[in-house]
């Protein structure tokens, strides 16, 4: 008899052979997460109470009853895929559990065991690289993924899912000095799809695309994960991402002795009128350059935040129309400012400006510019800009 095989990782299905059956296939939910249950806890039988615990919330007239013809059912379907007299499901009395003497491969299972095998490094490199990308191939997706909000799914999920991160972490690093470049951006990208905001992820792709010279790429990666954790966290990419990105992704290795060419290179691009935009952590660089000069003439450094919010004054959940918002305030700014003026984005629904050699008179003019813009914008859609100033002191 061939195995049977069973995929809890991703969509979960059972299959003998050449025949298949899913959960997409068939209908009844209760009858899927029954077999999920027995598989999952496949070491020990199962009392008939838990299960009806599980399977049914609210009160039932006969839960023994209607557990008994779920069995039957889930068996029935069973039997479409499997030999004759295979039973996956055991009863003994008033427990249940999944035939621990069938020939079975279970893919989570499996993709623990790889993983513990590879972690020998006794072996060679290249034979634990190859186990490593064994088990990865394994993982199409977070254990009972239909099941992800289930109370006893959830610390499953959790194991598998760090220990997958994990794995691609180790993977990713015995492949580095092989020079495996594309084989990285593989599993990467396909880590990148089960968890669109692991930084480590996108970190670990960036280098692999400049590695490869594809910094065109490299520059778009980076911009779409800036813009996710944005829109789904309100925050900047973290310190190692940016600087990954700003010395890595445009890399000027060569000796240059032509210093006309650098300075055409620096100023590529600068605006003629207008304020500058930057990314969070170059913001960060030009305030303390600013601070310091301050400092040195004993003045004061206007910093200015724009906030949207609704009418009631709370923050947007239509990250669509968010989107839209933010993207008019920031030109709406970029327009208003001084060319020696400097904004970013601080958050989701915020940007920050900082206002060198400007007063509170002229940071009061400055913000009304900017609101007059966006107030079109803001009684079509009932979006509104809260802003707030301090004056940065400098000459303690």
């Amino acid at each position: 008899m061939s195995a049977v095989y069973i995929t809890m990782l991703g969509e979960f299905s059972v299959s003998y052979r050449d025949k298949t059956v899913s959960e997409k296939e068939q209908r009844g939910t209760k009858m899927w997460t029954l077999l999920q249950y027995l598989i999952a806890h496949r070491e020990r039988e199962i009392p008939q109470n838990e299960l009806i615990e599980l399977l049914w919330t609210e009160k039932s007239r006969n839960p023994a009853n209607a557990l008994k013809t779920l069995i039957h059912r889930l068996r029935k379907c069973l039997s479409e895929i499997l030999p004759e007299g295979t039973e996956l499901i055991l009863n003994n009395g008033s427990s249940y559990r999944f035939a621990p003497n069938i020939d079975c491969v279970i893919d989570s299972g499996e993709f623990a065991r790889l993983c513990q095998v590879a972690e020998d490094d006794t072996l060679s490199r290249v034979r634990r690289a190859n186990t490593y990308k064994h088990a990865l191939e394994l993982y199409r997706g977070d254990y009972l993924v239909s099941r992800s909000g289930e109370t006893w799914v959830i610390p499953i999920t959790v194991y598998f899912h760090t220990l997958y991160t994990a794995t691609v972490d180790k993977y990713v690093r015995l492949l580095y000095p092989m020079g495996k470049f594309a084989e990285i951006v593989r599993v990467c990208e396909h880590g990148i799809i089960i968890n669109p905001t692991d930084e480590k992820m996108h970190i670990q792709l960036i280098r692999a695309m400049t590695a490869m010279g594809e910094y065109t790429q490299a520059a778009k990666q980076y911009e779409y994960i800036k813009t996710l954790l944005l829109e789904q966290y309100g925050a900047p990419p973290s310190t190692r991402l940016t600087e990954l990105y700003e010395t890595t992704v445009k890399p000027r290795n060569e000796t240059q002795e032509n210093l006309d060419a650098v300075v055409g290179d620096l100023s590529e691009g600068v605006e003629t009128g207008g304020g500058y935009y930057c990314e969070y952590e170059v913001f960060k660089y030009i305030f303390r350059a600013n601070f310091r000069e301050s400092k040195r003439h004993k003045r004061s450094l206007s910093i200015g935040m724009f906030t949207l919010t609704d009418e009631g004054g709370a923050a947007l959940n239509d990250n669509k129309m968010l989107g839209k918002a933010m993207s008019k305030l920031s030109d709406c700014i970029g327009v208003s400012l001084r060319m020696s003026d400097v904004y970013t984005r601080y958050s989701r629904c915020q940007y920050i400006i900082m206002l060198p050699e400007a007063d509170g008179v002229a940071c009061e003019q400055i913000k009304q510019r900017i609101l007059n813009k966006f107030r079109r914008f803001q009684n079509k859609n009932k979006i509104y800009a809260d802003f707030r100033s301090m004056q940065v002191w400098t000459d303690e």
